[in-house]
């Protein structure tokens, strides 16, 4: 019985065997067998965390890039360079709308096929200190990835026939929401409005940010 592939970002990253992949967040690249196969680059200015990763030529493979305001939190990943919504290869969001600083990230994954959202098609669970990750497909027991954070480089063991490139989008995902939880500017404290109080107090939490004088102004909670 021929072996089941899981590709979603490109069939050429699903290789017949296991493979260890290192990615170091900080310098955004990812590594196999100490050679470089992607390289992220981040443009000067986004509002959106948008992240192009791009093979060892400089061709985008993958667009990565979370929307604004959302209940979840919610990260969308393209084909290429593009963000056109006929391009979307998939998104995740946060399992939980209310997310307590020290609880673990749990991340439901869709397909950009399945619509409705009603099920999840994978799923990310990770460490609250991002110092381990598992993804998984639903219908299934098999950890399609682990990952193990050895002081700043994700270390992850793939499992044959899926696709590299799609567990690296996943693992930037968890990557940035320990960031957006520890950073204190002005666009972290919109995101956790979003998550904590919904769109409306978000709408709140960005006007109390953008001030005349630069004061610090703290929004009264509903």
């Amino acid at each position: 019985m021929a072996a089941t592939v899981i590709s979603v970002i490109n069939s050429d990253y699903c290789v017949p065997n296991s493979i260890k992949l290192n990615i170091d967040m900080d310098k955004g690249v990812a590594y196999i067998n100490d050679e470089v196969i992607f390289r992220v680059k981040e443009p000067s200015i986004s509002l959106r965390d948008r992240r192009a990763v791009c093979d060892v030529s400089g061709n985008p493979i993958f667009t990565l890039q979370k929307k604004l305001i959302t209940l979840h939190g919610r990260w969308e990943v393209f084909k290429g360079a593009s963000t056109d919504s006929g391009d979307l290869v998939l998104s995740a969001k946060r399992s939980s709308i209310l997310v307590p600083h020290k609880k673990n990230i749990d991340l439901d994954v869709f397909l950009a096929k399945n619509t409705e959202e009603i099920v999840w098609d994978f799923k990310v669970s990770a460490g609250a200190n991002k110092k381990t990750a598992d993804i998984s497909a639903r219908g299934s027991s098999t950890i399609l990835a682990k990952m193990k954070n050895n002081r700043g480089m994700f270390e992850v063991e793939v499992q044959p026939n899926v696709d590299y490139g799609f567990i690296m989008a996943l693992l930037m995902m968890v990557d940035e929401i320990d960031h957006l939880k520890s950073g204190h500017n002005n666009h972290n404290t919109t995101e956790v409005a979003a998550e904590a109080f919904g769109e409306a107090s978000a709408l709140i939490a960005i006007d109390a940010a953008v001030t005349t004088d630069g004061d610090d102004v703290t929004a009264d909670q509903p």
